[in-house]
């Protein structure tokens, strides 16, 4: 099993308050336990990940100095730079473009500070043995508020289940990446998921905000809509549900690092 990362790293165009925060011209330079984010990102998806390519979108200028002692001969990675556009959807369909149509693409965030290898692995197994086109990592809400309840994420709420998403997405076809393009279109609805729904119709919308959807059937119904066999996997570790969005996320991550999780 040999799969490319996608690491969406760009900045936001109206400035990031994580980065203003830490004084550094790019959110993925913001330091956890030390080491840049982005650095963290990198190390995770090393040999023990199964990922053998790498492709980063961000500023290589900015960026490419923080991987220096990173991308070392225990963990070599044949790195491609993109350059972001103006959001991570656009930005990721262009990704595609310079990366070969046939080869299995993971897609995670230059954020994702607490990544581990073997936790990449587990999802890309499953991943590959589900026989989809598209795969997303899920963690179950109430495990993450357990396990970490000083963090708020965003909730979707299915009649069987309450889910976090965790920025870990596996395009195992070709035909898989036409979904990047409709990500575009309802990316600034990304935090309000009833919306979403409501470009499938009028039904799914009424029975996710009734909470009638099992996780099952609104992914079903998805992947009629979009064409292609999309499916959710819904992984044990609360830790990949934290990403870092604002400075209280970065101190939680730190802490978390400091106590030797991630």
């Amino acid at each position: 099993m040999s799969w490319t990362a996608v690491v969406l790293a760009g900045s936001r165009a109206s400035g990031d308050p994580v980065a203003e925060y830490c004084g550094v011209p790019a959110k993925a330079l913001a330091e956890v336990a030390g080491v840049p984010m982005l650095g963290r990102v990198v190390s995770a998806l090393g040999v023990e990940s199964g990922v053998a390519n790498l492709c980063i979108v961000g500023d290589k200028a900015v960026l490419a100095p923080c991987l220096a002692c990173i991308n070392t001969p225990d963990a070599p990675l044949d790195i491609l730079w993109c350059e972001p556009r103006e959001s991570p959807a656009v930005s990721l369909t262009f990704a595609f473009r310079g990366i070969s149509p046939d080869a299995m693409v993971l897609v995670t965030t230059g954020d994702h500070a607490l990544l581990r290898g073997d936790w990449v692995r587990h999802f890309l197994e499953r991943a590959d043995s589900s026989g989809a086109d598209l795969c997303l990592a899920l963690v179950s809400a109430e495990q993450v508020r357990r396990e970490l309840p000083e963090t708020k994420r965003t909730v979707l709420k299915f009649s069987d289940l309450e889910a976090c998403t965790c920025n870990l997405f596996a395009f195992r076809t070709p035909e898989s990446r036409i979904v990047s393009e409709a990500w575009q279109r309802g990316e600034s609805e990304r935090k309000r998921p009833w919306r979403l729904l409501a470009r499938l119709g009028m039904v799914n919308a009424l029975s996710y905000v009734l909470g009638r959807l099992t996780l099952k059937s609104a992914f079903a119904r998805l992947s009629t809509r979009f064409g292609v066999r999309i499916e959710p996997i819904v992984m044990p570790y609360a830790l990949l549900a934290v990403d870092v969005d604002t400075p209280a996320d970065l101190a939680l991550c730190r802490r978390l690092a400091d106590a030797g999780a991630g």
